[in-house]
């Protein structure tokens, strides 16, 4: 099984993500992620991402996160 993780990045580097083929998400609590990407996919993203100018970083998944997790209430 792949080891997924996320990838944070500035609300400016939105565009160039998505020149990857990598689907953003934004969010006023969170800021701008790339989510559920393979550790692989990741750093190559991150490596181009910073190649053009923008910091980006890769935050590891919780397994609390993974969809089918039970939540206690």
């Amino acid at each position: 099984m792949a080891d997924f993780v996320d990838i944070a990045l500035p609300a400016g580097a939105q565009a160039a993500a998505e020149t990857l083929g990598l689907k953003v998400e934004r969010s006023v609590t969170s800021g701008a992620r790339v989510r559920r990407i393979a550790r692989d996919e990741a750093e190559l993203a991150i490596e181009y991402l910073r190649d053009w100018g923008f910091a980006a970083r890769i935050l590891e998944r919780d397994p609390e996160d993974e969809p089918g997790t039970a939540r206690a209430a």
